[in-house]
């Protein structure tokens, strides 16, 4: 047990366990359970922790969380690295700023998944095998700066996946199967610090223009993540958005193709790449 600045740290990582431990600190605000087995859990057990701000629960082997019982004080919900097939309802965690919920086993999320938590901030999605998402999946999220939705199996995304997302910053929808994004994807006049767009099978062809128009007005924001690193490294690299088909095509950047579809909507139209231009400065900015 730590106890900083009146917040009090009980770290019970790895220490094999299948339950909460009893007589836990009445002020416990920081709760480590990470790298235990604890196979299904209620915030039930955290009733006598009037306190409780950060609570990690990630790497377990949870197919099972239930909510219902309030913790009014959580900030921090971690539970990566479990067996969830299905996001919680999350009722009765109103302070919820941050949602850890990658590497899981999530298929689908259900329409407005999230609306019990609208403060939430940062929502982490990656690694799970979400292919398709409602469009008010993420609705009510007025208050989201970041959500990754990276190394999914994602093949389309809603026009209208973002519309509530006043604030968001930073969107990972890298590593996921997205051939185009729909006509009106990014809300107009949005600015985003960083977009990841890297690692998806794009089609090169007249369904793409949107996409490349897009890119060209925020060639800034644009970011290729350096794999190994985690998320503390990337560099702007609007070059670095291939595509990836017809073959043609492939490996060659967004920004350079230029379809000329006229008003006929032939996904086969004619192409070709303007110049190679002049490369953007690389910088390492930290997430």
């Amino acid at each position: 047990m730590n106890k900083v600045k009146d917040i009090v740290e009980v770290n019970c990582t790895g220490r094999d366990l299948g339950a909460v431990p009893a007589g836990l600190h009445k002020d416990t605000g920081i709760l480590l359970l990470n790298a235990n087995r604890l196979l299904s859990i209620s915030t039930a057990a955290f009733q006598l922790l009037p306190v409780l701000q950060d609570l990690d629960l990630s790497d377990n082997g949870l197919r099972a969380v239930l909510t219902e019982a309030p913790l009014p004080s959580l900030k921090e919900l971690l539970l990566s690295r479990n067996a969830l097939e299905a996001v919680p309802t999350l009722q009765g965690l109103p302070a919820l700023t941050r949602l850890a919920l990658a590497h899981n086993k999530l298929q689908a999320l259900a329409p407005k998944a999230f609306r019990a938590v609208p403060l939430l901030q940062d929502l982490d999605l990656r690694g799970n095998a979400l292919q398709t998402l409602p469009e008010d999946a993420f609705t009510e999220l007025r208050a989201l700066k970041n959500l990754d939705l990276s190394d999914n199996a994602l093949e389309e995304l809603p026009s209208g996946l973002l519309r509530d997302l006043e604030r968001l910053e930073t969107l990972w929808l890298s590593g996921n199967r997205l051939r185009a994004l729909p006509s009106g994807f990014f809300p107009v006049g949005h600015l985003f610090a960083y977009v990841f767009l890297t690692e998806n099978p794009w089609h090169c062809n007249c369904s793409l223009v949107y996409l490349r128009s897009w890119i060209l007005g925020n060639e800034g924001s644009i970011y290729e993540p350096e794999r190994g690193l985690g998320k503390t490294k990337v560099e702007v690299a609007p070059e670095k958005v291939l595509c990836q088909s017809p073959s043609e095509h492939q490996q060659k950047p967004i920004i350079r193709f230029k379809p000329n579809c006229g008003h006929v909507r032939d996904a086969e139209e004619e192409y070709y790449y303007d110049e190679e231009p002049t490369p953007l400065a690389s910088v390492s900015p930290t997430y």
